[in-house]
């Protein structure tokens, strides 16, 4: 069971965004590897690796590459797969990366929920990290507006794939 909000706010932060899609297809986008590798990740890198075993206990893993060469590997396990509705997971860091100049992070927590609203989809996305200082540090390093550019880019995907639709 997750702490109380009041408990957390210190050690998170969250995205709101509503995409023009069902609730159906945008939950898809955020499960079919295929679909992320498309998505995930800051403007103009690309996804070599996405495996998705998309169920609770399953492991995934996303390698990010910068358009400037660097790689990251992105990984964890899935807390909560409820289809359509909501996703949690775990993001393991990898000690490797250069930035974190070995100390890295501990774990946090990724929390998606996916809300009908008419044919669109509102996504509330929340990340927890394991200390007030970790999301500072991560936030320092830009981690909010990563995943802004990630939502921007599934924005646009969705609006891709609807002007191949017509």
């Amino acid at each position: 069971m997750s702490a109380p909000a009041a408990q957390t706010a210190d050690r998170g932060f969250a995205i709101e965004r509503v995409f023009n899609a069902p609730v159906q297809r945008v939950f898809r986008l955020w499960t079919d590897p295929l679909l992320v590798a498309q998505w995930w990740g800051i403007r103009n890198c690309t996804i070599p690796r996405c495996e998705l075993d998309v169920r609770a206990g399953g492991r995934w893993r996303i390698d990010m590459l910068t358009a400037s060469g660097a790689l990251y590997r992105n990984q964890g396990s899935y807390l909560e797969v409820a289809e359509n509705a909501r996703l949690s997971y775990r993001d393991e860091p990898d000690p490797e990366i250069r930035e974190w100049a070995g100390k890295p992070p501990g774990e946090s927590r990724h929390t998606v929920t996916f809300t009908p609203e008419g044919a669109r989809t509102h996504v509330h996305f929340e990340v927890t990290f394991a200390s007030a200082a970790d999301r500072e540090r991560l936030l320092a390093l830009g981690v909010r507006d990563g995943w802004t550019q990630s939502f921007d880019r599934l924005a646009q995907l969705i609006g891709r794939s609807a002007n191949h639709a017509r």
